[in-house]
């Protein structure tokens, strides 16, 4: 059974105050606009940014908040009849906090019966959690649900325990049950390819096995939904080789960050994060490392 307490065993902070529905921000144009959507947020431990480095160094590149507050950004895009969502929030089973994207849909005068795709970076419990609605159905009745092959195979597989730490089996069992309540509408896809029309994962492996991120045009420029590949908006730009506690592999994981800020900051590419306060920004050269710039 999933509870507060095996959530908060499995990496999570105490809950933050809860976070009213809202649209973060809209890009784009009226035929084709971006509409960034909050789940809410909750708390982390700074500790959770580094294994392995000390508390002081943490707390100066971070700041002294601990735990300290991270957002919960859902994308939506709408471009013709479409209406695509970037992975859907965390639901009512996580914590405390979250869930608040149902809210934000009505704030931003979209109805879920209106949801053509749901595209997931990754099943964590904060990404695929919300796929269902309190009756156990998924929550956009009309929309097709794809993800990864690989990264289907890893939360279902019959494995997946022994491949994870005690503290991280609630988020198997839950992704267990979430995928199993979707059943044949959950569609496998491959990971580095075009999965709609102008619209291709990218791979982005290391914070979970088969995590993609989501790269398309929209109103003349390049944008990427990063989902999780970048997570903090100082640390994971200026420190792409600290390795977070969240990361199922951390070396992988490091490598993507390197390759990934590069291609942003080569590309001018619009970056979406998930965990990034206002969600949008440009990735800049900083010395020998980047930062990020919300637009």
């Amino acid at each position: 059974m999933l509870t507060r307490r095996s959530l908060l065993a499995a990496g999570v902070a105490s809950p933050a105050a809860p976070a009213r529905a809202q649209v973060v921000t809209t890009l784009g144009s009226e035929a084709e606009r971006i509409t960034i959507l909050s789940d809410g947020g909750f708390e982390m431990p700074l500790s959770t940014l580094a294994r392995d480095m000390p508390a002081a160094e943490i707390v100066a590149q971070a700041g002294p908040s601990d735990p300290f507050r991270t957002p919960v950004n859902v994308t939506c895009l709408r471009r013709g009849s479409e209406v695509i969502l970037f992975d859907c929030g965390a639901g009512a089973h996580f914590l405390p906090g979250t869930g608040q994207l149902a809210a934000s849909l009505v704030a931003a005068g979209i109805d879920p019966e209106a949801v053509t795709h749901v595209l997931f970076t990754h099943l964590h419990p904060d990404h695929f959690w919300g796929a269902l609605d309190d009756f156990d159905s998924p929550l956009f009745p009309n929309a097709r649900w794809l993800a990864a092959a690989p990264e289907i195979d890893f939360w279902t597989g019959n494995k997946v325990y022994e491949r994870l730490p005690a503290d991280r089996h609630a988020f198997a069992a839950g992704a267990q049950r979430i995928a199993k309540g979707l059943g044949e509408k959950l569609e496998r896809m491959a990971a580095a390819s075009e999965w709609l029309p102008g619209i291709a994962a990218v791979e982005t492996a290391g914070h979970t096995p088969g995590h993609v991120s989501f790269a398309f045009r929209s109103a003349g420029q390049e944008v990427m939904v990063l989902g999780d590949a970048l997570t903090h908006p100082r640390i994971s730009f200026a420190h792409p080789e600290w390795r977070p506690a969240s990361d199922h592999d951390a070396e992988r994981a490091v490598a993507t960050r390197r390759s990934l800020l590069d291609r942003l900051h080569q590309e001018g590419v619009l970056a979406i994060g998930y965990h990034l306060p206002g969600a949008a920004g440009r990735v800049e050269r900083d010395a020998a490392a980047y930062r990020f710039v919300p637009v």
